[in-house]
């Protein structure tokens, strides 16, 4: 019976030490996002989507796909693209900068002002409160506590913004590489990393799901 017992003992203090740094650990990532809700960063992204979608579209979804395509084109490829700007659809500028070999000219300092940076910000926060939100020592009802309406708009402006890049022939460029990627197991160092997020992701759906 005592020998019961300490098995019984033995086993909850393995799960109570696989609990506790498991807890530690998602209280740093949920408070880690505080944080960054909090920075500037974030609120310059809440007001460039904000604006964007409210003053650029008028808040019309049907306007997204065009203003920021143009906005992209502006920002990324600033004054070169600015250059061929007038009367030209965005397609015919984005062809001319392709033909003239024009490379994106942002500076790490110029993120927090354009749109298709504080996008992909907000969209990355949001995915990981979702994280945060389905993980059972956090939980949908804290996060729903701690955040407001206010972010479900944004996410709503957030996925509509997505759903309007997938149909940009500007936006969503393709990649093609026909070099065979073998196993992990040829691969040394941060390769070996690579490939095997390679093998997982490869069979994944297209896009994050936000």
């Amino acid at each position: 019976m005592i020998g019961i017992i300490q098995c019984i003992l033995s086993f909850a203090a393995l799960i109570v030490a696989w609990i506790i740094p498991k807890r530690i650990m998602w209280e740093q990532t949920y408070a880690t996002l505080g944080y960054d809700y909090r920075s500037y960063d974030y609120a310059a992204a809440v007001q460039g989507i904000t604006e964007f979608f409210v003053i650029d579209c008028q808040s019309k979804p049907e306007n997204i796909r065009e203003m920021y395509e143009k906005r992209f084109l502006k920002e990324v490829y600033g004054k070169k693209a600015n250059v061929l700007c007038g009367k030209k659809t965005n397609e015919e500028i984005f062809k001319d900068i392709k033909t003239n070999n024009f490379i994106s000219d942002v500076s790490s300092n110029d993120n927090s002002k354009i749109l298709h940076f504080q996008r992909r910000l907000l969209g990355q926060f949001f995915a990981d409160l979702d994280l945060c939100a389905r993980s059972p020592f956090i939980g949908k009802r804290r996060v729903a506590r701690d955040y407001t309406k206010r972010e479900s708009d944004l996410i709503r402006i957030l996925i509509l913004i997505d759903n309007a890049i997938d149909e940009s022939t500007i936006l969503m460029k393709s990649l093609h590489c026909n070099e065979i990627i073998h196993s992990e197991t040829h691969y040394k160092g941060m390769n070996k990393y690579l490939s095997h997020m390679y093998a997982i992701l490869k069979n994944a759906k297209k896009y994050m799901e936000i």
